[in-house]
């Protein structure tokens, strides 16, 4: 009886180590989880603000007065335009 009593308290024992053990490695997981789940929402409101950026950047009138700017382009007039007569269709055989 006395062996009985003695093999179920190393049991309670071994058990309840096991269960701190556990305890602990799951609050290690959930934070390492939620420090995961920061880092992408920083990712994401990144992410957000480069393609608000790049929308912005490839807009066609901020294009337009980029070129006239900085490149010196402008519109063509009319005496420079040329129209190209379409070519002939294929004869068939």
């Amino acid at each position: 009886m006395n062996n009985v009593v003695g093999f179920l308290f190393l049991l309670l024992i071994v058990s309840a180590l096991g269960l701190v053990t556990s305890r602990n490695e799951s609050r290690k997981l959930f934070r390492s989880y939620e420090e995961l789940r920061y880092i992408e929402q920083e990712i994401n409101s990144q992410h957000t603000k480069l393609l608000l950026e790049r929308s912005y950047l490839a807009t066609p009138s901020r294009i337009e007065s980029l070129s006239i700017k900085k490149l010196g382009m402008q519109y063509p007039k009319s005496v420079d335009t040329l129209l190209v007569p379409p070519p002939p269709a294929p004869t068939q055989r």
